[in-house]
């Protein structure tokens, strides 16, 4: 009887205890519930970013999320959407954030366990989990969770949130978006997946590595046919489907191939980078004059956009991969292209040959520019006295400076043994007179001269510089040349033509810089001597050197090409482009004589292609500027049977036997 009375007893005290926890736990809940409306959570923007080339076409579409492959709810397939429902949250679209039942179940069992090892989490909570809290497994972050879950889901849609949702979590393999995940299993965009396929994918979140269908294959099928099972018994699939599908199991693809996003990834890659993406305040665009630029995007407007109209020439891009696609062949070289209107408009930054497998852009690599650093050494030297047939006499020399010994050579140690023209060391790289040159300016002229040209990049004041031993980059090297080519503009490197929202109201609008900063008489003296790079009849024991590639020109071009051991370059221009290319090896391995050469008939293939059909693609002569028959190896007067060729000469600045 006693015994009786007390399993009564305890069983009432049981009945209460439950009762009050009960309470207590719904109490606290509401208590939670009401807090949470008081938080200040958002989600990550989703703004849309379109990018446009110069004629107006749509070249690539992102947002400025953390991931560059958004997908929107309407573009997923809704088999994905209900297949990731029926395992993870058949009640998403009716709780508040969380499900006190299933939390309830899960905190007795671990309650019951002393771990965390039961789950209970709504979509909504995990998705809070991924953006905003870490992966430990303690009661406080539950709570936070679960705040932070009620709180996001008062301001946001569901759709919008589960859209979210699938664009942050971890399918493995590196992959954290649906996008992705589409792509490595299926080779297939997320509106064009199966309900099988969606039925795997969705088993894999859970547990990543564990339900991986290429790492685990049993486990992932197990998992596909039990979510199958789920969306039959959620009416979902009929039985039919149900049973074709069972055994019919998805053909793993198991290799990232993105779509290719245009011809011009690299560029691209250098607009995404300028911006500033949380997008709080103000749109920032580096290295843009943008004191006027008012473009603010507001949180509260997640349909919110811009449009980036940039200076991508897509028809240019087309040439230049078609010319590294000619002449490359099957090296494993590295090529960097940069291409510059006279304005300062890149209409081309590649920086390398397979965005797919390296996104580095080697235009702003730090590499040394070898010859086509003297271009800004005779432009110094025409701006203090020098004219293209000032002589120096060129063979083996020790110079001496700061009193140590520097003895450069000649290309294969090839020297004239006589005096030679400025015309001449131009189009053959002449070692000796660019030294000479150098120091008789003064170590401090080139310096300044490429100081002034625009040049940001460490440049170190010795002897060396003028056979362009300081690194620099493609892109400043470029540009530097585009200022001549210019005629003297200040200009700069602008990648965006202007900024508008999704309305085309314009936002920001950018400005050419037409400052003339340099001498245009010089720039245009210095062009014309920069054509003898491409005469082989300008030569004593060694050709020009791009002479190889003069049967390819059509038209007139000033170029100089350069090289090390490591590097191989070309710079030039006309009227209407400046093109710079560099190859080598990311590693620094030393080139091949072919390797530093090849690059000379892909800069003539796209400087032809692009400038066919163009018209004034030369320089109009000033009128202060004069032509004269001459030997261009001397700069004198030809004697009989020696090549002659037009000179040009600064009416005030001619060379001393003609007064």
């Amino acid at each position: 009887m006693k015994n009786k009375r007390f399993w009564k007893v305890l069983l009432k005290i049981t009945k209460y205890t439950f009762i009050i926890f009960i309470l207590g736990f719904t109490v606290l809940f509401v208590a939670l519930f009401i807090y949470s409306k008081k938080l200040n959570y958002e989600l990550p923007e989703v703004i849309d970013i379109e990018i446009y080339d110069n004629n107006d076409n749509l070249l690539f579409k992102k947002n400025n999320t953390s991931n560059k492959n958004y997908v929107y709810f309407n573009d997923i397939n809704p088999s994905i959407i209900e297949a990731f429902l029926s395992i993870e949250d058949k009640d998403y679209y009716s709780h508040q954030g969380v499900n006190f039942k299933r939390i309830l179940g899960a905190l007795l069992s671990d309650i019951k366990s002393g771990t965390l090892s039961q789950g209970g989490s709504t979509i909504t909570q995990q998705y809070v989990k991924n953006v905003f809290l870490s992966s430990e497994k303690t009661f406080k972050r539950k709570i936070e969770e679960a705040l932070i879950a009620i709180n996001i889901e008062s301001k946001y849609t569901k759709d919008e949130i589960l859209e979210g949702y699938l664009n942050t979590i971890y399918f493995d393999h590196g992959i954290y978006e649906i996008y992705d995940a589409c792509l490595f299993y299926f080779n297939k965009l997320p509106s064009e997946i199966t309900v099988n396929e969606a039925a795997m994918l969705a088993g894999i979140p859970k547990s990543p590595s564990n339900y991986s269908p290429i790492k685990n294959p049993e486990n992932n099928d197990k998992r596909r046919k039990l979510i199958l099972s789920e969306m039959l018994n959620d009416g979902k699939i009929t039985s039919e489907e149900y049973s074709n599908l069972l055994n019919e199991v998805p053909t793993i693809y198991g290799k990232l191939d993105r779509v290719k996003i245009s011809n011009a990834p690299y560029y691209i890659d250098t607009i995404l980078n300028d911006f500033n993406n949380s997008f709080e305040d103000n749109i920032s665009i580096i290295n843009a004059d943008v004191d006027d630029l008012s473009c603010e995007v507001k949180k509260s407007d997640r349909s919110g956009g811009i449009r980036i109209y940039t200076n991508i020439d897509s028809n240019l891009n087309k040439i230049i991969e078609n010319a590294i696609n000619k002449y490359k062949q099957n090296s494993e070289i590295e090529i960097a292209i940069m291409a510059i209107d006279t304005k300062g408009k890149v209409l081309a930054s590649v920086g390398g040959c397979d965005y797919l497998q390296s996104t580095y852009n080697r235009t702003k690599s730090l590499r040394q520019p070898g010859s086509t650093i003297k271009t800004f050494l005779y432009y110094a030297a025409l701006e203090n006295g020098f004219n293209v047939s000032s002589t120096f006499y060129s063979a083996p020399t020790v110079f001496y400076y700061n009193g140590e010994e520097y003895s450069p050579s000649n290309y294969n140690n090839i020297y004239p043994y006589q005096d030679v023209s400025m015309a001449y060391a131009i189009a053959t790289s002449d070692n000796m007179y660019a030294m000479k040159t150098h120091l008789f300016l003064g170590p401090d002229k080139l310096y300044s001269t490429l100081k002034s040209f625009g040049f940001t990049s460490n440049i170190s004041k010795n002897p060396s510089l003028a056979l362009g031993t300081s690194e620099v980059s493609l892109e400043e090297l470029t540009l530097g040349y585009a200022k001549i080519a210019s005629l003297g503009k200040d200009i700069t490197s602008t990648y965006i033509d202007k900024i508008t929202d999704l309305n085309n109201n314009i936002l920001y609008k950018s400005s050419y810089n037409d400052t003339q900063k340099f001498n245009s008489t010089t720039c245009f003296l210095l062009s014309e001597a920069l054509t003898n790079v491409f005469d082989g009849n300008v030569r004593i024991n060694i050709s020009p050197t791009c002479s190889q590639i003069n049967q390819m020109l059509t038209q007139k071009y000033a170029a100089k090409s350069g090289s090390t051991d490591y590097d191989g370059l070309i710079v030039g221009y006309n009227n209407n482009i400046t093109l710079g290319i560099w190859t080598g090896y990311d590693d620094n391995r030393v080139l091949e004589k072919s390797e530093a050469k090849y690059i000379k008939y892909i800069w003539a293939y796209i400087m032809e292609n692009y400038n066919k059909n163009k018209k004034n693609t030369w320089f109009k002569t000033p009128s202060n500027v004069i032509s004269i028959r001459l030997n261009p190896i001397n700069g004198n007067i030809g004697m009989y049977n020696e090549y002659q060729k037009y000179l040009y000469y600064e009416i005030d600045n001619l060379p001393e036997f003609l007064y």
